[in-house]
């Protein structure tokens, strides 16, 4: 039935959109304000980012993504962004903490559409593949404007979408490793001037029977328990372009897992089990109209399935459905302003042993976007976004930001920027339903957010092509009506608007790529600051005001290095700093902070149309003994060895 409506909603927007009478396009250059004239079948999408002036965002391209292939979304943005994700085991849940705030704070999107579970309004990071994905960016702060609901802390935007040329090419990989860990994945595309279609595949497991400690006494270390996984992942993405500016966009990502649920250091082992199943639908149709005008219809459906029991506990079972549909209008007004209206709805459906009966809800927003490039040099944005609630009441989310370009040669420039937002987190499921505890009486929390920088950027052509990049931030942020659970009268937990939360802090990162005829090389460093205090609390609250909130370091830093000598070797070093986080919310216990290091070295060789990769790389080469969260141990030093095959 979700697959008629789907097929319904498309055929209808393409009909209405190829209806219109199509023209040649143009684009304006709005830095120069010179016009060039594109192909007529070119369409190029606006997207958000475009938007986005004045904030900082940090960008993982298909070159750093193709290091983590058979790795997950949350090990590629530990080792490469200054991001606290909380891990309670290698292959457990994974949840992701910006600039301080909470993982139910952090909006992520996948070609547009909201996949965090409406159950609990967070994603876990360990079920997203690295390999499905062409382009990850992650946008710190407050973006409600953007993004809609939950982008108080920031967002994480994902993208598949297969690039047009090349022809047809692919790779398969496998890979073996310490702790029962195997991989193996298979990637093919093929890119033709109005079609292109990308498959990945991905199968993983680990037994992580790693042990718990050193020898002592002569006698082995116990080995963890109960945290076997399987894990495995598909996608399928199409593009075709359709006449004179359109294009038809379809894609799918299905994810599966079954994992042991890991128990923490000196609880008894009740054998938990639990299994995941995702399947994510999407279909777009965008039509450009000259230079002037760009319409976009998308539609999608997501599904998940969450199934979970152990010795004491029944299986307990809870399925989501969202459906949910876009549109689009973006408008070029003269060389200078971009508009973009837009709306959205949202059908949700969940059943869910811990609800009473089935939750369904529907919800609303509108939003509009402008962009003023002013002079060749300054570029302003004005954002805003309505949300419709059932029982709540969302705020208007406006943002405004502005880039100015303060110096400019042919090889440096150096750009002030600034943003201010405010931003909004609908209550989940099941703070409103679930029973007992749930709340339907909780207001959305609001964000508002205030950050400035610079970006300094160096580009020199010639022989030793040289590029560095530097940016500074600094950010302050208020959450008022934080969700807090705490007891209630019944003994049980409920969730309450408690808090008023105060984040703020400096963020750093540098990067240099440095290119010579035989010879290749970028080095990568980030740092954060990050102050998280709560500011007021509720009558009889005994947790102390100033203090950092739980599990949020003060300091994060990453290193890392790639190196290619001759297109043949390849060495790449990576390193992650988490200073000591408080475990509780009372800052009465905390965990110490630890550094990661990790690298890898390999080898090219080409035969014929087939390119052979061997790689061999090490994990925790410190065996540092650390956790990220409380009791929950993590594994010592490990080795992998990878084959891939890759032809074209």
């Amino acid at each position: 039935m979700h697959t008629r409506r789907l097929a319904g909603l498309l055929a209808a927007a393409i009909a209405v959109a190829r209806a219109l009478p199509a023209q040649g396009q143009a684009a304006a250059d709005t830095l120069t304000g010179q016009s060039h004239r594109l192909p007529d079948v070119a369409v190029a999408g606006s997207k958000p980012s475009r938007y986005a002036l004045g904030t900082r965002q940090l960008v993982l391209d298909s070159a750093a993504l193709s290091q983590y292939r058979t790795g997950t979304l949350a090990e590629a943005l530990a080792a490469r962004a200054p991001l606290y994700l909380k891990n309670y085991g290698p292959g457990q849940l994974a949840s992701i903490s910006i600039r301080g705030t909470s993982a139910r704070h952090t909006a992520v999107l996948w070609n547009g559409f909201n996949i965090n579970f409406s159950s609990l309004g967070e994603a876990d990071f360990s079920l997203f593949s690295v390999g499905g994905n062409t382009q990850v960016r992650v946008q710190p702060g407050p973006g409600g404007a953007l993004y809609g609901t939950g982008a108080i802390g920031g967002a994480v935007l994902l993208s598949g979408e297969p690039a047009l040329g090349g022809g047809l090419r692919g790779s398969v990989q496998a890979e073996g490793g310490s702790f029962g860990q195997g991989a193996g994945s298979l990637e093919a595309s093929y890119g033709a001037a109005r079609l292109a279609l990308r498959t990945t595949a991905l199968y993983r497991e680990a037994q992580n029977d790693f042990p718990l400690g050193p020898e002592q006494n002569g006698a082995a270390a116990p080995r963890q328990p109960n945290a076997a996984f399987r894990q495995w992942n598909f996608t399928q993405d199409a593009r075709l372009l359709v006449g004179t500016g359109g294009q038809l966009s379809l894609a799918a990502w299905l994810t599966g897992a079954n994992r042991q649920i890991q128990p923490a250091l000196g609880a008894a082992n009740r054998h938990g089990l639990e299994t995941d199943h995702s399947a994510r639908l999407l279909a777009a149709f965008r039509q450009r109209l000259g230079r002037r005008y760009e319409g976009t219809v998308r539609v999608a459906w997501l599904h998940d399935r969450l199934v979970y029991g152990d010795d004491t506990l029944l299986p307990q079972y809870t399925t989501l459905s969202t459906t949910q549909a876009q549109t689009e209008h973006s408008f070029t007004l003269g060389n200078k302003i971009s508009l973009q209206l837009g709306g959205e709805v949202q059908h949700f459906e969940a059943v869910a042993d811990g609800y009473e009966s089935r939750i369904r809800e529907n919800r609303l927003a509108a939003f509009g976007l402008l962009r003023y490039d002013a002079t060749p040099t300054l570029r302003l944005t004005a954002n805003l976004r309505q949300a419709v609630v059932p029982d709540q009441r969302p705020p208007l989310a406006p943002t405004a930001g502005a880039e100015w370009d303060l110096w400019q040669t042919e090889t440096n420039t150096i750009t002030l920027k600034a943003s201010a937002s405010r931003s909004y987190r609908a209550a989940t499921l099941n703070e409103r339903y679930y029973r007992p505890g749930g709340n339907p009486g909780l207001l959305p929390e609001t964000g508002v957010g205030y950050e400035a920088g610079a970006v300094y950027d160096h580009q020199a052509a010639g022989p030793a092509r040289l590029h560095w990049r530097t940016e500074l931030t600094a950010y302050r942020q208020l959450v008022d009506n934080w969700v807090q659970w705490i007891p209630g009268a019944g003994g049980f937990y409920s969730p309450r608007n408690l808090r008023l939360v105060r984040t703020q802090g400096l963020e750093a990162s540098t990067a240099l790529d440095w290119k010579r005829p035989r010879y290749e090389a970028a080095v990568r460093a980030s740092y954060a600051l990050t102050q998280a205090h709560k500011q007021q609390g509720y009558l009889g609250d005994d947790d102390p005001l100033d203090t950092q909130l739980a599990y949020v370091p003060l300091h994060g830093a990453t290193l890392s290095t790639e190196h290619t000598w001759r297109t043949h070797w390849l060495l790449s070093a990576s390193g992650s700093f988490s200073s000591y986080r408080y475990t509780t919310v009372s800052a009465n216990d905390f965990l110490p902070g630890y550094f990661l290091l990790q690298g890898s070295v390999g080898r090219h060789l080409t035969v014929g149309q087939a390119r052979f990769t061997l790689l061999v790389q090490g994990y925790n080469l410190t065996n540092t003994r650390y956790q990220t969260y409380a009791g929950r141990a993590m594994p010592p030093r490990s080795a992998v060895l990878s084959l891939r095959v890759a032809w074209r």
